[in-house]
């Protein structure tokens, strides 16, 4: 199943939180049986200053209830700590935690240096995601 096919192609639009450096888009999918999915696409740089537009897409996945987050980065441009430690918190919050990619090279080596790669789910990309959500 792809996002392109029938059983993905009813997003949701839900919120859009950004700036000039950052756009964060929040999207959600009811995915029967499993329930509602919430897709969050990160589009540009995550830094200290911009962090909090991620962490009020996903604070607000928190209460909107999903089962499930899948975080896409594949277009982030620019990410440091700020970004892992807004999806090191979202793991407290109430929803099963995807990453989607591709990650660029750096964000890669970001998460191998911090030793997360065990910490978090992680799938090539949001369509691959959703299939891991759904697999038996």
């Amino acid at each position: 199943m792809t996002a392109e096919d029938g059983a993905h192609s009813k997003f949701t639009a839900r919120g859009v939180w950004s700036d000039q450096h950052l756009e964060v888009r929040a999207e959600d999918l009811d995915l029967a049986p499993l329930g509602l999915v919430r897709v969050i696409r990160v589009k540009g740089d995550v830094d200290i200053d911009t962090a909090p537009l991620l962490e009020n897409a996903l604070d607000d996945a928190g209460r909107s209830g999903p089962v499930a987050v899948i975080v896409d980065l594949s277009q982030l441009t620019f990410g440091d700590s700020s970004t892992l430690n807004a999806l090191i918190r979202a793991q407290n919050l109430r929803f099963e935690l995807l990453v989607a990619g591709p990650l660029s090279p750096r964000m890669q080596r970001l998460f191998s240096l911090a030793g997360v790669e065990d910490f978090f789910r992680f799938a090539p990309d949001t369509d691959a995601a959703l299939e891991k959500l759904t697999a038996p």
